[in-house]
């Protein structure tokens, strides 16, 4: 009995330094685990500060001190100007709140580029004209330059001072109009000012602008005049509908236009407003109200039909067009109303009138032929 309460006591003596060994091993897992929590929370409050923070302007760098309540800071220095490449470039703070003044000239120098893909044009135009918004556009000057294809670059010295507009153009493709400024500073008469400017011109394809137009009754309306104009300018484009009703102009400039559906000076539909920017704008569809059709035919006094008439009229839609070879014309989308028309065959000096009302028609019904007698004078 007594060897056996020995073996257990040496049992028991050999597993007490295996539980000390375990107890020690947990506390520095716990301890190594604490350590990896703070170093967690430290990275997450840095990371939640630096994301809080306001971005970084690069061009403005660190955010200024905060100014202590009545400090004055000091005005920069005016005559501190940043020149580069040549071009004086302004002054840091009251620049902006200077007179301009617009004594004297300037160069305008610059390069011309073409967007990748694009044929070098046999010869360019360089566009310089005053400004519709710029300061000084009243004392800029236009000139116009064309080069040859293969010259690229340009000079142009002894430019009046003031505010301009500065394009390259040629067939199919144009750049983007640029605006530049030279002056000098009222109150610094001493400096040379802005004037000298360097540009780079990138040409790129005109737009085109493209639409639809349909009659009342959901088809295509064929042959119908569509008028384009830059707003502000008496520079139009014009184009005529096909027999689905689409249309495209095409070597259009960017820029805000006038869109007209219809003779030019008396629309069918309200004119519309219409932004062109490249490669293509797509209009939006139109659809006309019910309007009236009516065919005329040119004759002589023995009743044969006479071609190449000219027939003009006047009502509530101005008629233009010409007879076809069997003395034949059939005008389309004209109001209802009255009309007056004139015809003339300036070959044989006919000439002839009619006078007519029009009503819109039941779909289907064709409108009535109208014999019109081109007689000679005596």
């Amino acid at each position: 009995m007594a060897s056996v309460k020995s073996i257990h006591r040496q049992l028991n003596g050999a597993g007490s330094p295996s539980r000390e060994r375990r107890g020690m091993s947990s506390a520095a897992a716990i301890a190594a685990l604490g350590v990896i929590l703070t170093l967690v929370l430290l990275g997450w409050n840095t990371w939640s500060a630096l994301r809080s923070a306001p971005p970084l302007d690069p061009l403005q760098g660190p955010n200024p001190t905060p100014q202590a309540q009545g400090e004055v800071l000091p005005e920069p220095d005016p005559s501190a100007l940043r020149i580069q490449g040549g071009i004086e470039s302004g002054v840091d703070m009251p620049f902006k709140r200077m007179e301009k003044s617009f004594d004297g000239s300037g160069t305008l120098t610059g390069a011309v580029s073409f967007a990748p893909g694009m044929a070098m044009p046999a010869k360019w135009t360089l566009s310089i004209r005053p400004s519709q918004f710029a300061l000084g556009r009243d004392s800029a000057q236009t000139r116009t330059r064309t080069l040859a294809g293969n010259v690229t670059t340009f000079e142009e010295f002894d430019l009046p001072m003031g505010g301009y507009t500065i394009q390259a153009s040629a067939p199919g493709m144009s750049s983007m109009a640029q605006e530049v400024m030279l002056y000098r500073l009222a109150e610094r008469k001493d400096l040379p000012g802005m004037n000298r400017v360097h540009m780079i011109l990138q040409m790129t394809p005109k737009a085109i602008l493209e639409g639809v137009v349909y009659r009342h009754t959901g088809e295509g309306a064929s042959d119908l005049p569509i008028s384009l104009q830059l707003h502000g300018k008496p520079t139009r484009y014009g184009t005529r509908t096909n027999y689905a009703g689409l249309w495209e102009i095409k070597d259009l400039p960017e820029g805000s236009y006038v869109l007209r559906t219809g003779p030019h000076e008396r629309p069918l539909l309200p004119p519309m407003d219409i932004m062109v920017r490249r490669p293509v704008t797509r209009s939006e569809d139109q659809t006309l109200p019910a309007l009236c059709s009516v065919r005329l035919r040119a004759v002589d006094e023995t009743d044969r039909p006479i071609e190449e008439v000219i027939v003009r009229g006047f009502g509530p839609t101005p008629i233009s067009t010409l007879t076809g070879f069997d003395g034949q014309v059939e005008i389309q989308h004209l109001g209802a109303g009255d009309y007056q028309v004139r015809l003339e065959h300036r070959a044989s000096g006919r000439k002839g009138r009619m006078e007519f009302t029009l009503q819109v028609q039941p779909e289907g019904k064709t409108q009535e032929l109208i014999l019109v007698r081109c007689l000679k004078k005596n």
